[in-house]
């Protein structure tokens, strides 16, 4: 059970991981599990299947800020992989946010923006492990009322697995050039993009059978036929001669323009029937909601 944002109710869902080739446009591994599944638990075990195919080494990982996490970040980073992620900024819900407390991850403490130690405690079920200062460093502490919650006598800070390398990732992306944001800009289209061309060319909107087996047999062949479509485009690129082959009258190399890569077009009954709406309707005019207006 999962929602698709936030106001929504739970409703049975299924996600689909894909790992797709940043130069050709491959898809070498995909895998479909259900909705609570996050994205953090799924992409270090993906990301050792592609290993294991191409038998090649990964060197950039991009993804998405849903895998700005410890665990993503730290799994990536003992990997050898440098993790293309834009990281969130910590959130300051207090006037002495999370940020000015420093973590030592040699010693396993963190230390307050007054010099004092945060000693670890039990860790949760989920990795997470909570920081708790001393009752007597937090009483003769000037902040005081503004660092620690008034229904409290000393401050926590809660860290989640691999804190030190989420906290690494948002300092870099403090200082990521033209050149470190370049994988994040293909990645919107790249990958992205493969997931607009499974929905709209390859019925992958929508589940057609129930159970996540089924829904994993629907999601490898839509992967397998869009590889296959990178690399009949590849081979047309190579030799010109194979894009003249003319399948139901149209050139091979057409199709193949109209169907991949980030210029891809839209059905043609699709765009019909949107160019006929009011401009004014036009945020309304997704595909599933014109196919069901026709």
């Amino acid at each position: 059970m999962a929602a698709s944002s936030r106001g929504r109710r739970l409703e049975p869902s299924c996600k689909q991981h894909t790992a797709v080739d940043d130069g050709s446009g491959v898809v070498p591994d995909v895998t479909a599990a259900t909705g609570e599944v996050s994205e953090r638990n799924v992409i270090e075990d993906q990301v050792d299947e592609v290993r294991r195919i191409s038998g090649k080494r990964v060197g950039t990982a991009a993804a998405d800020a849903g895998y700005a996490c410890g665990k993503a970040c730290g799994g990536l980073e003992r990997r050898g992989i440098d993790p293309a992620v834009p990281a969130k900024r910590e959130p300051t819900r207090s006037r002495v946010p999370a940020c000015r407390f420093r973590c030592d991850e040699r010693n396993n403490i963190v230390k307050c923006p007054r010099g004092k130690a945060l000693r670890p405690g039990q860790p949760s079920e989920d990795g997470q492990m909570r920081f708790h200062a001393g009752t007597r460093d937090c009483a003769g502490c000037p902040p005081g009322g503004d660092c620690v919650p008034g229904s409290r006598n000393r401050k926590t800070v809660a860290a989640g697995a691999d804190h030190p390398a989420l906290l690494r990732a948002r300092r870099r992306r403090l200082r990521w050039s033209e050149e470190d944001r370049r994988p994040c800009r293909r990645h919107r289209w790249r990958s992205e993009g493969f997931r607009g061309e499974a929905k709209t060319w390859h019925g992958l909107g929508r589940a057609v059978r129930r159970g996540l087996g089924n829904m994993r047999i629907q999601s490898c062949p839509a992967a397998a036929a869009i590889s296959l479509k990178r690399l009949a485009a590849a081979f047309c690129a190579r030799f010109p001669a194979i894009g003249t082959i003319r399948m139901r009258g149209t050139p091979l190399s057409a199709l193949l323009a109209r169907q991949a890569g980030p210029g891809r077009r839209m059905p043609a009954r699709v765009a019909r029937l949107r160019a006929a709406r009011p401009r004014s309707d036009r945020h309304r005019n997704t595909p599933r909601n014109l196919r069901k207006a026709a």
